[in-house]
């Protein structure tokens, strides 16, 4: 019988390599996505454009100021989706919510105003936190968002 060949020095260092390498292989593959971080932000305009819309049929007397609300968060909302959308054809199957129900629509004038004032400045923030962290390719389009819900808080007031 032939005794075994003792391993050399290359031998044992390929090994450890091996070894060490096999953390890291488990650490860079994918684990579950994480949701978008402009979904939110899509549906909170989503939800603020319907809103507006309904206050628009409800309250002729807000039509130009609803309206303009209704228009401008409709366009958030679409870039965004584009954005969501793009960059999930490039990582995975889209993900593109439907959009809900519209939420209720306050009785008086005075509520619907202070209701979508509100959420213009809770989307403005929102939107001022994302930027923050997201690459500065998408970091414009969020800082445009919170920009126009400042501009679009102005119209209400």
């Amino acid at each position: 019988m032939t005794p075994a060949p003792t391993p050399n020095r290359r031998d044992l260092l390929r090994g450890l390599v091996a070894v060490a390498a096999l953390p890291l292989a488990a650490a860079c593959t994918p684990g579950p996505s994480l949701p978008d971080p402009l979904e939110e932000l899509a549906r909170a305009a989503e939800s603020d454009a319907a809103v507006a819309r309904a206050a628009v049929a409800r309250f002729p007397a807000l039509a130009a100021q609803a309206g303009a609300v209704a228009t401008n968060r409709a366009e958030q909302a679409a870039a965004l989706r584009r954005e969501i959308d793009r960059t999930a054809t490039q990582t995975a199957p889209s993900t593109t919510a439907a959009p809900s129900s519209a939420p209720p629509v306050p009785d008086d004038q005075a509520t619907v105003l202070t209701t979508l004032v509100a959420a213009l400045d809770a989307a403005q923030k929102r939107a001022a936190e994302v930027a923050l962290t997201v690459p500065s390719y998408r970091a414009g389009l969020v800082g445009s968002v919170a920009a126009g819900c400042a501009s679009l808080k102005e119209v209400l007031s």
